[in-house]
């Protein structure tokens, strides 16, 4: 065990799906939680790159930008308060 453990939130975001590197970050997890302290991890995923994907001569057909734009209005603000409360009570 650490002799003076620091909490850690390992927070992720990235366009693919939040379950596409979930593996990753459970080792992550665990490797921070052996040598530095007790380990959170949250992933965000699906978020947007570009405010307007229209602005771009690219023609975006991995995904839906729409789709991407309403996620971003509607769940990352709640990932937001939801990450930020995990936060707060790690130092309280």
């Amino acid at each position: 065990m650490h002799e003076h453990p620091i909490p850690v939130l390992l927070i992720m975001t990235s366009n693919a799906p939040d379950t596409y590197f979930t593996e990753l970050m459970k080792n992550y997890q665990n490797t921070l939680s052996r040598f530095v302290g007790s380990t959170e991890i949250f992933i965000s995923g699906d978020t947007l790159q570009l405010k307007d994907y229209s602005k771009t001569d690219w023609e975006w057909t991995l995904f839906d930008p729409e789709a991407k734009k309403k996620r971003h209005e509607t769940v990352f603000p709640e990932e937001c308060v939801k990450v930020y409360e995990m936060g707060k009570a790690m130092v309280l």
